[in-house]
């Protein structure tokens, strides 16, 4: 379950902030938003927030937001200096700010040159931050999430943490990936939709892409079967946004239902 993922990456460090949020959710499960291939983009907390969804009703009653957001990317840009400074990002409607950072052990998953450009990762691989984040924006007003941010390759760490664990996610994110904020990877994230069902994902927000699939997505599902497994949901579009709103990357981007 959800819980038991987070424990087994708090490894045990009762005093850290991470079990201070596990503590305070009072025995019931968390409930997660996976963002893959995340790099710098923290515009998943506005869009999956209780105001947005009250500013921008879907067309169908949608899952209850996440307590919790997690970002997984293996970062071959030598490190990830957006955690040099509090503020994660700054435009003209949006403030992005890191009101606590805390560093969690350290992970051992591998980089595949078949999956990733850079096999030999950097400074930021298999570190793994637990974060306190506050986002100012004109329209929403201000939004406060714990963010976990993974710097791992997507499909080892969900192949060998999320789905050992039994972990529960509540919603998926699959934006810009591979390509991504600058690069970096030789898959679309087409194995995605073959886990969604196993994750217990209830929601899926899409660029559409991810039916495209490349080298690295075999080479992934090569290495991990688990990946390659088809269970394909059935996905209904319940909101759709231009693609210029987010990721600028495709037309629309959409929030889909997942049965």
């Amino acid at each position: 379950m959800s819980k038991q993922f987070l424990l087994h990456l708090n490894y045990g460090n009762a005093s850290s902030a991470l079990s201070r949020f596990i503590d305070s959710l009072e025995g019931r499960e968390p409930r997660i938003a996976w963002y893959p291939s995340a790099g710098w983009d923290f515009r998943d907390l506005l869009y999956l927030s209780p105001q947005y969804a009250k500013y921008n009703p879907a067309s169908q009653a949608e899952p209850a937001p996440p307590d919790l957001f997690l970002h997984t990317d293996y970062f071959p840009w030598g490190g990830p200096d957006f955690l040099d400074t509090r503020t994660l990002y700054e435009g003209y409607n949006t403030v992005v700010i890191a009101e606590s950072i805390e560093m969690l052990q350290y992970l051992s998953l591998p980089l595949h040159c078949g999956i990733v450009n850079f096999p030999r990762g950097s400074i930021a691989t298999n570190k793994v931050v637990f974060m306190n984040v506050k986002v100012g924006s004109n329209k929403l007003g201000e939004i406060s999430y714990p963010i976990l941010y993974a710097f791992c390759e997507n499909e080892s760490f969900c192949a060998e943490v999320m789905l050992p664990n039994e972990t529960h996610i509540s919603h998926v994110i699959h934006n810009r990936y591979g390509g991504g904020l600058g690069g970096g990877g030789k898959s679309r994230g087409g194995w995605i939709l073959n886990v969604l069902k196993k994750l217990y994902c209830e929601l899926f927000i899409s660029d559409g892409r991810h039916n495209e699939i490349e080298g690295g997505d075999i080479s992934a599902m090569k290495r991990y079967p688990i990946l390659a497994s088809k269970d394909a949901p059935t996905l209904t579009s319940i909101r759709s946004i231009s693609s210029k709103l987010w990721s600028d990357y495709s037309k629309t981007i959409d929030w889909n239902l997942v049965s």
